[in-house]
C-alpha cells in the first residue's frame, strides 16, 4: 500500500490502488510505542493473488503462477505464485527487505497460511524444500537490513501446515509462531501446540473459547482475526468479553 521504489520499477507503478498515506504509518508506530505497543506489518496475502488482483494479468503472462487453483477456504478462488521462479522470488524478498529499511522501527512482520501450497492444489509436486529455501533466503536478508525486526507468521500447527501446504514452518528459521486454531474441531488437540509455541489466532467464532484461554497459563499470547471484517467491533467484543472474566 506504501509508495514503493521496487513495485515502482518492477510494475510501473508504486503501490496497489489506495488512499493510504507513508505518514500514517510512521504515526502509528510512534504513537503505539509511546503506550508500551509493538506494531506489526501483516503481509497478509503472502504469496497468493486472486483475478481482482493488479498483478493477476501480468503474472499469467509471464508464467508465475503454479497450475491450479487454491481454495483452501470455501468461497475464495486464489491462484499461487510460485517463488522457485528467481524474478518472483527476487520480488518478495526485496519488497521485504524496503520496508523494514523504510520503516526502520516496525518491530515485526507477519506472514500466514498464505505463505503455502495448498496439497490439493493438481498434480504430486512437492514445494516443500524450495518454499523451505525462499523462506529462510527473505528472512537472512531482511535481518541483514534490518536485524531488530521479528519475522512472525500465524500458520497451521506443524503437521498440518507440512502436510497440507508444503509449509515446513520449523526449518523456516522464524521468531514466533502463532498457531491458527478458527474452528471447533480438534480444538483440544490443537493445544498442545499452542502452548509450546507463542500463542494462537482465533476469530469471532471462537469467542466462547476466550476465557478457557486467558486463564490457561501456558498459553503467552492471543491474536485476534478479524473473520467478519470489522476490526474495532471485535475489539469492542474483546473488551466486553475480558472485563467479565475474573
Amino acid at each position: 500500500m506504501y509508495k514503493s521504489a521496487v513495485m515502482q520499477q518492477k510494475f510501473g507503478y508504486d503501490s496497489c490502488p489506495n488512499e493510504f498515506q507513508d505518514k500514517w504509518l510512521d504515526w502509528l508506530i510512534d504513537e503505539a510505542h509511546k503506550q508500551g505497543m509493538q506494531v506489526h506489518a501483516y503481509f497478509e496475502k503472502g504469496i497468493k493473488i486472486d483475478e481482482d488482483s493488479p498483478l493477476f494479468d501480468l503474472a499469467i503472462e509471464r508464467g508465475w503462477i503454479v497450475p491450479g487453483v487454491d481454495r483452501t477456504h470455501p468461497g475464495v478462488e486464489h491462484y499461487v505464485l510460485n517463488v522457485e521462479i528467481p524474478e518472483v522470488g527476487k520480488y518478495f524478498t526485496d519488497i521485504l527487505v524496503e520496508f523494514v529499511k523504510k520503516y526502520p522501527k516496525i518491530d515485526a512482520v507477519q506472514w500466514d497460511d498464505y505463505l503455502g501450497y495448498h496439497a490439493e492444489l493438481p498434480g504430486k509436486v512437492d514445494r516443500t524444500a524450495k518454499l523451505t529455501s525462499f523462506v529462510q533466503n527473505m528472512i537472512k536478508s531482511m535481518k541483514a537490513a534490518n536485524p531488530k525486526v521479528s519475522f512472525d507468521i500465524c500458520h497451521h500447527n506443524p503437521y498440518w501446515s507440512k502436510r497440507y501446504f508444503a509449509a515446513d514452518w520449523e526449518n523456516w528459521g522464524v521468531d514466533r509462531v502463532f498457531i491458527q486454531v478458527y474452528a471447533d474441531e480438534n480444538f483440544a488437540e490443537e493445544m498442545k501446540y499452542v502452548e509450546i509455541y507463542d500463542g494462537i489466532s482465533i476469530t469471532e467464532r471462537q469467542f466462547n473459547r476466550l476465557e478457557e484461554l486467558i486463564k490457561n497459563d501456558k498459553i503467552k499470547n492471543i491474536l485476534f482475526f478479524p473473520l467478519t471484517g470489522d476490526p474495532a467491533k471485535m475489539a469492542d467484543n474483546v473488551k466486553s468479553i475480558t472485563s467479565k472474566i475474573k
